[in-house]
């Protein structure tokens, strides 16, 4: 009787140790992620994804099998429109059990794309109270800045930020996303002095855009790299020819750069003159520069194709090459016309697998002499457009590139000009706010308009 005790007493403490290990198993399982640990903890797991280009939330839900808000919530991510190549996403992926309930939600068509809409405007020596308000009420969601580079860092390392400082910590107060158009390297960059350029050694820039970055980070969402380097004026060197391929260095150099300062960034390459014009020492076609540009690694160095879609004085509907009423130049080449540019621009893209990426408008508006000084000759299509004709023709462009699907942003060009700049007459014609400082017909317009976007 004893040794059957005995045994059964060896057998009970034997199973409490079988028991305990189990227990031991299963809970080092759980915190390892192994195994759930009970039915009511949530039947997912997670993995890390990079964004690439391309990429929209609502595709990579559908290709995990998740739902756009379960990423959002992973990441903290407040607006889906500003994901990035090369963003690493927690991807929360639902347990064979989840899986039906989040393929009904993704099966749904994807939201059509959501067009921003922004407004290039001048702060020194405004009353930026005034402005930001003004830019409220026309329901804009961006500013784009021109940032001047020879301002801002005079001396090789030496930096006035004073100004800048002030107007984006308004901007940001006032909930508005900024775009920075960063160009013009100061003398010291420069051999040349002649016109605007770059520097001799692009790196100089790169590290003022990773300067700019950040300082800036989360309160600048986007960075123009250049203006028009297809021009002569804007890319006088004597050091880099005017070519896509000396644009594109600095632009993969600017790219690292920004990325390391500010990872959410996006970087825009540069909008291009459409200027029909093509001697290679003045001027580069801007279609041609834009495929030499994809043939130098566009597609892996930018966020966005940014673009310059000017009107000149044809209605934004219009086509080439049909003379409209009143238009007596600039009517004669693609090159003029708003929808012509955008559409050549895309097949561009698309003939280099690009069509997934969007074109930033970070230009665009049509001006007006009715109110101001005669045009000079070269801009004489500023004199065949009235201000009525401004105030129908900018609402109605901003429609229209909505529609298109492709186009991520669009910058009217300009809030004040008159007004900011007064020694700057061209930059007068397309302002929304005239040389007396009264609002002209297309300000309202725009504050009245049915908005394509946010």
């Amino acid at each position: 009787m004893r040794k059957t005790l005995s045994s059964i007493m060896f057998s009970f403490i034997l199973l409490l140790l079988l028991l305990g290990a189990n227990l031991t198993a299963a809970q080092t399982l759980r915190h390892s992620g192994q195994v759930q640990p009970n039915q009511t903890d949530a039947p997912t797991t997670e993995t890390v994804y990079v964004v690439q280009r391309g990429d929209n939330l609502n595709r990579i839900a559908r290709r995990f099998g998740t739902t756009v808000g379960a990423i959002l919530s992973a990441n903290r991510i407040a607006n889906p429109n500003l994901i990035y190549a090369g963003q690493r996403l927690v991807i929360p992926v639902p347990a064979p059990a989840a899986a039906e309930t989040a393929a009904a939600e993704t099966a749904a068509p994807a939201p059509a794309p959501v067009m921003a809409t922004g407004i290039t405007t001048f702060f020194t020596g405004q009353d930026t109270t005034l402005v930001i308000e003004q830019i409220q009420r026309l329901g804009m969601s961006w500013v784009k800045l021109d940032v001047m580079w020879r301002d801002l860092e005079p001396t090789a390392g030496v930096y006035n930020f004073d100004e800048l400082d002030a107007v984006v910590a308004m901007l940001d107060q006032a909930d508005l996303n900024i775009l920075f158009t960063v160009w013009a390297a100061p003398g010291w960059a420069r051999s040349n002095a002649e016109e605007s350029g770059p520097p001799d050694d692009f790196s100089a820039y790169a590290g003022f855009m990773r300067t700019l970055a950040e300082r800036y980070q989360g309160r600048v969402q986007a960075y123009e790299i250049w203006n028009e380097p297809n021009l002569r004026r804007e890319w006088n060197s004597t050091r880099h020819p005017i070519s896509a391929a000396s644009y594109a260095e600095l632009l993969r150099l600017s790219y690292e750069a920004v990325k390391a300062g500010d990872p959410n960034a996006l970087v825009i390459s540069a909008g291009l003159a459409p200027t029909g014009f093509n001697d290679g020492v003045n001027a580069i076609d801007d279609r041609l520069y834009l495929r030499d540009l994809y043939a130098s690694g566009l597609a892996s160095i930018s966020d966005a194709i940014g673009a310059h879609p000017e009107g000149w004085a044809n209605p934004p509907d219009a086509r080439c090459c049909n003379q409209p009423e009143g238009v007596e130049t600039h009517y004669d080449s693609r090159t003029f016309f708003f929808l012509d540019t955008l559409a050549d621009y895309r097949q561009i893209m698309s003939d280099h697998g690009d069509q997934a990426a969007s074109i930033w408008v970070t230009r665009f508006g049509w001006g007006s002499s009715e109110d101001t000084t005669p045009p000079s000759a070269i801009n004489i299509f500023y004199s065949y457009t009235d201000l009525a004709e401004q105030a129908t023709y900018t609402p109605r462009a901003l429609t229209l590139g909505a529609e298109l699907g492709y186009v991520g942003a669009m910058f009217v060009d300009n809030l004040n000009g008159c007004v900011a700049l007064p020694d700057d007459t061209e930059a007068c014609y397309t302002s929304l706010i005239g040389t007396n400082g009264q609002v002209r017909p297309v300000f309202d317009a725009l504050v009245n308009r049915v908005q394509p976007g946010g």
